[in-house]
């Protein structure tokens, strides 16, 4: 039986971030999915989609202990999925294993308001951006640097800073 979410539980990404982050000791930016993944014993594939599948940024293969990304999306954007998908599998393995889970597009089917999804949103923020690495940077470093430090894009910036301190930025 799998679990389903009628909301999304912010307190346990935030728990199971910080669980991460301390067991493999990352304290500075930028921090690497890729190498997490590793560490929590799941590999990490650059794949190319077929073509009717080439809005699909990745996703988390439970069965394979594997996580697929698009090979042709922009880095700093694989490396987001790459952080989601380890959300799915940090957060959601049961889901991820049932009939329930579904890879899904990026068109104007795309369920981010889904509560699992809106979890692995949280779950990637928090791990690519943790508070405790912005609080450090935030004040003295601009966007675009801020976006470089973190390895993430600058849109991704503009939403923690204003998550984490109601700093809004056009």
């Amino acid at each position: 039986m799998t679990t389903l979410l009628s909301r999304p539980d912010y307190v346990k990404v935030k728990r199971e971030v910080a669980r991460i982050l301390e067991e493999f000791a990352i304290t500075e930016p930028p921090v690497d999915p890729v190498r997490i993944a590793r560490m929590l014993g799941v590999t990490v594939y650059f794949v190319t989609f077929e073509q009717s599948k080439q809005n699909i940024s990745g996703f988390f293969d439970c069965d394979e202990r594997a996580i697929f990304v698009n090979k042709d999306e922009y880095p700093l954007r694989q490396t987001f999925t790459i952080a989601h998908e380890l959300g799915h599998k940090v957060l959601h393995e049961a889901w991820a294993k049932s009939s329930d889970y579904r890879v899904l597009l990026r068109d104007s089917n795309y369920q981010a308001d889904e509560p699992h999804e809106k979890e692995a949103n949280a779950f990637a923020a928090h791990l690519l951006v943790p508070r405790f690495m912005l609080d450090k940077y935030y004040k003295r470093l601009n966007l675009e640097q801020l976006s470089t430090l973190f390895a993430v894009s600058v849109p991704m910036i503009k939403n923690r800073l204003a998550f984490e301190y109601g700093i809004r930025q056009g």
